[in-house]
């Protein structure tokens, strides 16, 4: 217990960036866990510095990543967009699979009926909070049965996970132009890794294509074909504004962390 109080505000601290971070549409756990490292490396007076066994480091990293995941239903619910491809881009797609269409109308509350999609949103909800709880429960209990699971070889697990993937999205369309497509995106997702591109705005625009384009064309029509009508008014250019100073925001601080990451490797290199 002492060491758990020693530890709260790294992790307090490393929880709200990761929040505020995980919020933000499309930036991911790495950035949140970069992040936290730096502010607890700020925060830490010990005698073990960070990188050499200060377990101030590991709970700071540690719980800013985790709070990403919670915080990443903000975006993928209310706006559609999945901030973390590894998670829940996964929910996100298994909810649209399954009739559920994320968006504002999520949270429509309706004094005569019932909003389906809402219940599915507050179901997603406590089924983090159960898995929290489990986690916290049994979580410990498992880790080193887990484990075990570093000592099987990529080459061994990497073609199963392939070819469930080839299964199942065989099942799902019945068809093998659905299997084609899907090793043509896994040649194309290969080819972005390795030139150092991200896939997440990829990801984003197949999910947002459709759905945006439908609305703008939409809203086009209704203001008499007017090509400026999204400067009209007083919302339209004031949400215009912050996802211009979002977009750049998340440049300055992917920035930020990319020259904290090569200050520390100098710093580690250094004699």
């Amino acid at each position: 217990m002492a060491e758990r109080r020693r530890l709260m505000p790294f992790i307090g601290t490393s929880m709200a960036i990761g929040t505020v971070v995980g919020a933000l549409p499309g930036i991911g756990t790495t950035l949140a866990a970069a992040l936290g490292y730096t502010a607890g490396r700020k925060m830490h007076r010990g005698d073990t510095p960070f990188g050499k066994g200060a377990p101030e480091g590991i709970a700071a990293t540690e719980a800013a990543n985790s709070a990403v995941s919670g915080a990443n239903l903000i975006p993928a619910l209310s706006l559609g967009i999945p901030g973390n491809v590894a998670a829940v881009f996964i929910i996100l797609a298994a909810d649209t699979i399954g009739g559920f269409n994320p968006g504002p109308s999520v949270f429509r509350f309706t004094p005569d009926e019932v909003n389906p999609e809402l219940v599915m949103a507050f179901g997603l909800f406590t089924l983090m909070v159960v898995g929290n709880l489990l986690n916290w429960c049994f979580g410990a209990s498992f880790m080193r049965l887990l484990g075990s699971l570093i000592r099987i070889p990529k080459s061994v697990i990497l073609p199963v996970v392939l070819l469930l993937t080839i299964v199942s999205t065989y099942v799902q369309g019945g068809a093998m132009t659905d299997v084609y497509i899907l090793l043509a995106l896994g040649v194309l997702g290969y080819l972005l890794r390795k030139g150092g591109i991200p896939v997440l705005p990829l990801v984003i625009a197949y999910i947002l294509a459709e759905p945006l384009e439908t609305t703008i064309r939409t809203a086009f029509e209704g203001s008499g074909a007017d090509p400026w009508f999204l400067f009209r008014g007083v919302v339209s250019p004031l949400f215009l504004t912050l996802a211009a100073l979002i977009v750049l925001s998340s440049g300055w601080l992917r920035r930020d962390a990319r020259a904290g990451t090569k200050l520390k490797t100098s710093k580690g290199d250094a004699p």
